[in-house]
């Protein structure tokens, strides 16, 4: 019998394969009592697994696989500082100490401390980094056990599909090398390193499926759809065949998107439309400029502050961060979003305003970054020093009104005195633009849009806030509707809004590296697009193949239905072709 299961979908296209379970659960371990003698030995035991995972960690991130996405030296350099911190390589030990027990039980204790403090951050980039914290621990636990991962699988694993629980980006690379079709995961999300990483490759997977490695077994022909996240378990032959069609027609199709890479992303009436990418890393620039973006529409800082011991980047780190991506990009311009964070990242903070019992809808954002003005300088001294090297815009998150904005702005215009004091060369015309994705915002945009010189829209947490959902808890994340009436007419009131006060609209979530939405949003009137660089091209291929003026009609009933499925049907229509 066929059973479909659910995930998240990292694109990649279709896998067809055996499945090889790898059900690794390295978390199950027990706890033995220890005599006093017995402890310092154990406390060896522990040590001795931090230096050889570090060891192992140091020799991977010097002997990265060529071809592999430039983001993994990055999370590799993440993982030694993991290690390095207090939390994994101390508190292990004096759960030893107080409790005489196994350095195994003790590190699985002080893993469940960690994860729900992860569990408590409200935001969602931020929580999945849960995941990369729990796959170093798994390396430890790895070390402390003298297991290793066999990356050959036996040789089952060519041309078969991967199921496990969670995969490192590390692990994925070793993977790749196998020549496997595919992977899913019972854990991760969209905005996993892991994802990211797998997006990069280009591999056929879902993840975040929740029970896979319970469903599928060794060898059990199994479907991967990477671009719907859907996994089918036994198909029927009809079914086995319909997709071996999608997926020789997806093989073709990569191969025409590849033509397209240097081509002008001019729609078939002569419509020009901005291509720019998100990054989380310097490093992600290259695939920018492989996949010839116009620009970067979203720098996430906040891989800059996943620090140690509530040690954030200095000054001079930062700086030489922004440097390294304003120099690669020359005069394409690159938008750096100040620090997303809420204030749990940081103890101090913590101590200062306390617990929210809310947190995403707490200090977060903007809000965090005017509490802590030290902090916020700090950053915008770094990016003003940086935009002397190249095309460098600043955008502020969480913004809620003009008041909120023109403090941030206050705090801009006082670091550009003191530099200007101090004789620091920056860019004197560098521009300022807000993300809206908080509802307040978008009904009241003309306020914001008198003080600023462009605005990106954020959906990923716009349609959170305007449903009241969250789309990463699993009992209500089915309402997490992008085409729910209510989120298409904010969009268009946006981009109206926008284009009537001439300010430059751009869009940087979820949405905009969605093909099957891009008509819809060209037709409300987008022009810039911001995206994950693995989905560029097949935005670019949608917008070349497309008149726009022939969108207005189907877009203007979608934009005024109030019906659900009304809308689905429309946008299907608008769709053909592609």
């Amino acid at each position: 019998m066929s059973i479909v299961l659910h995930g998240f979908g990292l694109g990649g296209g279709i896998a067809i394969g055996k499945a090889y379970v790898l059900n690794k659960d390295l978390n199950d371990v027990a706890e033995l009592s220890l005599d006093e003698t017995e402890l310092e030995h154990e406390i060896k035991r522990f040590e001795d697994a931090l230096i050889e995972t570090r060891k192992e960690l140091e020799h991977l991130r010097n002997t990265i696989p060529s071809g592999a996405p430039a983001e993994l030296g990055a999370f590799l350099s993440l993982s030694i500082m993991m290690i390095n911190d207090s939390q994994i390589s101390k508190a292990p030990i004096e759960l030893i100490k107080e409790y005489s027990c196994n350095a195994e039980w003790a590190l699985k204790k002080q893993t469940e401390v960690l994860s729900r403090q992860f569990d408590e951050m409200e935001d969602e980039y931020l929580k999945e980094r849960k995941n990369d914290v729990v796959q170093v621990i798994e390396r430890i636990f790895k070390n402390l056990s003298g297991n290793d991962f066999d990356w050959e699988c036996g040789g089952k694993l060519e041309k078969g599909i991967l199921v496990t629980k969670d995969l490192s980006p590390v692990d994925l690379v070793h993977f790749k090398e196998s020549k496997f079709a595919g992977f899913v995961t019972d854990f991760g999300s969209m905005t996993s390193h892991t994802a990211i990483v797998g997006r990069n490759l280009d591999i056929p997977a879902a993840v975040g499926v929740g029970n896979a490695t319970q469903l599928i077994y060794d060898d059990e022909l199994i479907i991967i759809d990477g671009q719907q996240g859907v996994v089918i378990i036994n198909p029927d032959s009809l079914v086995l065949n319909e997709y071996k069609k999608l997926k020789k027609s997806f093989q073709d199709s990569r191969q025409k998107l590849r033509a397209i890479r240097k081509s002008e992303t001019v729609s078939v009436d002569g419509v020009k439309v901005d291509l720019f990418a998100n990054i989380e890393v310097p490093s992600d620039v290259e695939d920018v400029k492989y996949n010839n973006a116009d620009g970067v529409g979203l720098f996430r800082s906040e891989f800059l502050f996943l620090s140690n011991d509530g040690h954030f980047a200095t000054e001079e780190q930062q700086f030489d961060a922004y440097c390294e991506v304003a120099k690669a990009m020359k005069k394409n311009p690159v938008t750096i979003r100040t620090a997303d964070l809420g204030a749990d990242k940081n103890p101090a903070w913590n101590l200062a305003h306390g617990k929210s019992d809310n947190p995403a809808l707490g200090l977060t954002g903007i809000r965090l970054s005017l509490a802590e003005q030290s902090f916020f300088k700090t950053q915008l001294r770094a990016i003003l020093r940086a935009s002397n090297y190249g095309t460098l815009q600043v955008m502020f998150p969480m913004i809620s009104s003009a008041w909120e904005l023109k403090q941030a702005i206050h705090q801009l215009d006082l670091v550009k005195e003191e530099l200007r004091e101090e004789g620091i060369p920056f860019d004197e015309d560098m521009k300022v633009g807000s993300m809206i994705e908080v509802p307040a915002a978008a009904l009241s945009i003309k306020g914001i849009l008198d003080l600023v010189d462009f605005i990106s829209i954020g959906t990923n947490d716009l349609i959170q806030y305007l449903l009241a959902i969250d789309r990463c808890d699993e009992s209500v994340n089915y309402l997490y509707d992008p085409l729910h009436p209510s989120v298409i007419k904010l969009l268009n009131h946006i981009i109206k809004s926008a284009d009537k006060e001439n300010v430059p609209v751009s869009m940087c979530g979820e949405l905009a590296g969605n093909m099957k939405l891009t008509r819809l949003l060209l037709g409300i009137g987008l022009r810039k697009f911001s995206m994950y660089s693995s989905n560029l091209l097949h935005v670019k291929n949608v917008i070349m193949n497309t008149n726009i003026s022939e969108l207005e009609t189907l877009v203007a009933k979608i934009v005024k239905s109030e019906n659900r499925e009304k809308i689905y049907e429309l946008v299907e229509k608008l769709n053909e072709g592609i």
